[in-house]
């Protein structure tokens, strides 16, 4: 069995400069002998080039899923993640796995039908309905000669994941995913990808960029939503290094907030706790929010804690250690 992640970073990542978005962090902590990683970066297109970025967006999820074609075995785990409109591709190949499933290399399709379907259901550019998506998983399945051509996907995480303009973005039905987590802004001008209840969605401080990471974001704010997500895909197997950092309260304080809400949370949202830790000190953020959320990962800085002590304790040891040795060597 083989760990394979799958990462989508948002659009124009590939030559800014500065501060990482929290899909290269996380993939700087995946361990390369355990697994197989796959990155995508699209270029950053202007408004009128929609047609442009609608096709590349769809060639880069023909590219992951062949690239799963010729990787995947049965029993490995799958992990997928997205920032931004990559996050839409992330969710995008996640339906594509659930529906038509993946069919081996060596499939001999003489008809050109796996080409066929992966033309008319990636990004479809007519809005898909719940029929349509039965259908064509049932035919991928008589193909197989299978029961059924859904392959689980293990975790898919995301961070503000938002549409590709151009599309209808709906996302697909995610019945294939067994853990998966969205990390959404509440400070954000664009309009937010909501997911089904598979994927635990999350209401975090700041803009857009303040949740993926990356070039004009507060990386204090970031830290928190990597944190996040990568602490659930790793509770799902992910094997990634431990990190030396850990977000406190310290971080949840950091950087300010436009004085108008842009997003609309829904009522009885889950906000996360790091929030909290910011209203005490700044009460009138409360108008960002409905009559009634729900706090989520409470114990969020527990982990920092956690690694800190670890952390300062270290040193300590290994000090002690040398002058035990010096005074016995003298």
């Amino acid at each position: 069995m083989k760990n394979i992640a799958l990462c989508f970073d948002q659009s124009g990542e590939q030559s800014a400069s500065g501060a990482d978005t929290n899909i290269k962090a996380l993939l700087a902590l995946l361990d390369d002998s355990a697994a197989l990683t796959w990155y995508h970066c699209a270029r950053k297109l202007p408004v009128y080039r929609r047609v442009t970025a609608v096709s590349e967006a769809r060639t880069a999820v023909v590219e992951a899923y062949n690239f799963l074609r010729d990787a995947w075995k049965p029993g490995d785990r799958i992990f997928l993640f997205g920032a931004g409109t990559g996050g839409h591709l992330a969710g995008e190949l996640a339906n594509l796995l659930g529906t038509v499933g993946l069919v081996p290399a060596t499939f001999d399709d003489p008809l050109g039908l796996v080409d066929y379907a992966l033309s008319t259901y990636v990004l479809p550019r007519t809005p898909r309905t719940i029929s349509d998506w039965h259908r064509v998983s049932s035919v991928t399945a008589g193909l197989l000669g299978d029961g059924t051509s859904s392959v689980l996907v293990r975790f898919l995480g995301l961070w503000d994941a938002t549409a590709i303009p151009g599309t209808h973005g709906e996302p697909g039905l995610l019945t294939n995913v067994e853990h998966g987590r969205h990390a959404v802004a509440i400070d954000a001008p664009h309009r937010v990808m909501h997911h089904d209840a598979r994927l635990d969605e999350v209401w975090f401080r700041g803009s857009h960029c303040d949740v993926t990471g990356g070039h004009g974001a507060c990386a204090p704010l970031a830290e928190i939503a990597l944190d996040w997500v990568l602490d659930g895909a790793v509770a799902a197997g992910l094997p990634a290094r431990e990190r030396d950092f850990a977000p406190g309260d310290v971080e949840a304080l950091a950087g300010s907030s436009p004085t108008v809400g842009i997003r609309r949370l829904p009522f009885d949202a889950r906000v996360h706790a790091s929030v909290g830790v910011y209203l005490r000190s700044h009460p009138k953020y409360w108008r960002r929010f409905p009559a009634r959320i729900e706090w989520a990962d409470t114990e969020w800085s527990a982990r920092g804690e956690r690694l800190a002590s670890a952390i300062s304790h270290t040193p300590a040891t290994e000090e002690a250690t040398r002058e035990e040795l010096t005074a016995v060597a003298s």
